[in-house]
């Protein structure tokens, strides 16, 4: 495992963020993570290109801060702190290693991996919420983008007769076949 730069920058706005992120992605930066008005981008110590870096950085006046991040396990790290989520008395998200929540309508169990759709993200618990006042049952559903599988989980959880589950990454692909199995959801075609 390589070390990691940490490159923090202050961005004024959500737009330049974005632009931002879209720049330094193309060069070679992996991962970015929001705090307010600090960018957190990074990029793997032998693939950083600090001209081409102080290059987008300059033609928007932005400073930064650098430091070097040593390798660990982040999927360890991320599973430590991972909570259950829970939408109101509709929907609970939770690891096998949490206990069952009580006094929800469904529960969703899901492997803390690094595939997106664990609930904690916005969008996700938005969907949950939009799903909730829904009838599902004898649906066809289509859940693109599926990462964990939760939304598909989910939808046959609350009786869609079909569903098809679809991603791009290998990682979420086996992260989803393993939720859809441990969620007993025999209707998802992933």
């Amino acid at each position: 495992m390589s070390d990691y730069f940490e490159i923090a920058i202050t961005v004024e706005n959500e737009d330049q963020k974005n632009q931002l992120v879209a720049l330094l992605s193309d060069i070679g930066f992996e991962g970015f993570q929001e705090d307010n008005k600090i960018l957190l981008a990074y990029a793997a110590v032998d693939d950083f290109d600090q001209v081409m870096m102080e290059s987008i950085l300059k033609t928007y006046n932005l400073s930064y801060l650098q430091s070097v991040i040593k390798p660990k396990n982040w999927n360890e790290e991320w599973e430590a702190g991972f909570e259950p989520v829970i939408i109101h008395d509709f929907c609970a998200i939770r690891a096998s290693f949490h206990s069952p929540v009580a006094g929800v309508s469904h529960e969703i169990i899901i492997t803390p991996k690094m595939s997106f759709g664990t609930g904690h993200h916005a969008t996700t618990y938005m969907m949950i919420e939009a799903m909730s006042v829904l009838n599902f049952t004898g649906m066809k559903v289509l859940d693109f983008g599926t990462g964990t599988g939760v939304l598909a989980i989910l939808a046959s959880k609350m009786g869609a007769a079909v569903i098809e589950a679809v991603d791009y990454d290998e990682w979420s692909i086996e992260n989803g076949r393993e939720n859809i199995v441990r969620n007993n959801c025999s209707n998802i075609s992933l």
